[in-house]
């Protein structure tokens, strides 16, 4: 069982920042139907790798839910789409600005129509602003939110980041305000309008650095901040196996620890002392010292503590992530085939056989 057993979620968003908002809330025991695209459905069905001819980004973040495949452009579209929010609680959509107008469910019509509806819009610099209508991708939305100018990169200029830092934090401000406006809902019935922007998403996890540096009128230093390698006890090292490390020895009580077994612990005496040795076998020597592993991907399911929380479930040859707030059992449900599930949403919705045939025979369903 979890918190939100009884939460509908109907997602109208593709790739990651929506689906990646509705997996942390389906992890807590939403249900979610998934609008796809008639035919080719999200595009991450379609990036490699593939299992069994899905893409996998896709089964990692909807493996489990229904999907309902709809052409939104048709003019029936709006009328299905009112029809099934009766039956929702929450409204996600990841579309620029004016398009979710140009169907129709304005923000003004849905809270009319259905006021106690929590409608998250995930939108690239947000709803509002000069650069609403601007299209971008994570590394667009990271260079607008500072987050890329501490970053380390060739002579010309920072390298992007190995995680989408603005839709996946924009995904996580979705989820929190979702949440809250179901908690606000219960007591005063009503729904809500989230505007979130994955910008935003992303510069918040700079909060306190923007601070910082704006007090000294500076910009950072990539690889020269006290946290980005500007300290030889905070940084990652090679060790003989050609494997890394991790060292965050920033309390003196773990820099005295490194520096009972390894002596200086300067930059250059931590490098060549971590040479001699497996990473492994640091790791378990200065289990005292903040010193830890730089797992691959493919170690990450073997680690004792990733196991011992059951933070990752292995699927035959697939490794999924355990929703954070998911149940320690939780496994990852049937992946959906495009539209596999249209028949069975629509008729949930009580919508009469006339008017479904009708909708079939106009192309509404492909």
């Amino acid at each position: 069982m979890g918190d939100l057993d009884d939460v509908r979620i109907l997602d109208l968003s593709r790739l990651l920042p929506g689906p990646a908002c509705a997996w942390h809330l389906a992890g807590m025991g939403a249900s979610v139907d998934r609008v796809e695209p008639l035919r080719s459905g999200d595009p991450s069905r379609s990036m490699p790798p593939f299992s069994e001819g899905i893409g996998v980004f896709f089964q990692a973040l909807c493996a489990g839910q229904r999907s309902l495949a709809v052409d939104l452009r048709h003019g029936a579209a709006l009328a299905l789409l009112t029809a099934l929010l009766d039956r929702y609680d929450v409204l996600i959509e990841g579309f620029r600005p004016g398009v979710l107008e140009a169907i129709g469910l304005t923000p003004e019509y849905l809270e009319a129509r259905f006021p106690r509806l929590i409608v998250a819009r995930l939108s690239g610099y947000g709803q509002t602003g000069p650069w609403r209508d601007r299209p971008g991708h994570d590394i667009n939305y990271a260079g607008l939110a500072g987050v890329l100018s501490g970053a380390a990169g060739p002579e010309d200029g920072p390298r992007p980041l190995p995680v989408q830092v603005a839709d996946i934090g924009g995904a996580l401000v979705a989820a929190m305000g979702i949440c809250a406006a179901l908690y606000s809902r219960e007591r005063t019935g009503r729904g809500a309008v989230l505007d979130v922007s994955l910008t935003e998403g992303a510069l918040a996890m700079l909060s306190p650095h923007v601070s910082c540096f704006s007090a000294e009128s500076r910009d950072p230093r990539p690889e020269g901040e006290l946290l980005t390698g500007g300290l030889p006890i905070y940084g990652t090292y090679r060790c003989a196996d050609g494997r890394y490390l991790t060292v965050g020895a920033l309390e003196p009580k773990f820099q005295q620890r490194l520096r009972q077994e390894l002596g200086d612990v300067d930059r250059a005496s931590l490098r060549q002392a971590f040479a001699t040795q497996d990473r492994d076998t640091w790791v378990d020597r200065l289990a005292t010292a903040c010193v830890g592993p730089v797992l691959g991907p493919t170690e990450l399911v073997d680690h004792p503590q990733h196991r011992a929380r059951s933070a990752l479930v292995r699927a035959g040859a697939r490794t999924f992530v355990r929703p954070p707030l998911a149940d320690r059992d939780w496994a990852p449900g049937p992946v959906p085939k495009v539209g596999e599930h249209t028949a069975t949403i629509v008729q949930d919705a009580g919508i009469e056989a006339a008017r479904l045939d009708a909708w079939r025979a106009e192309g509404l369903f492909g």
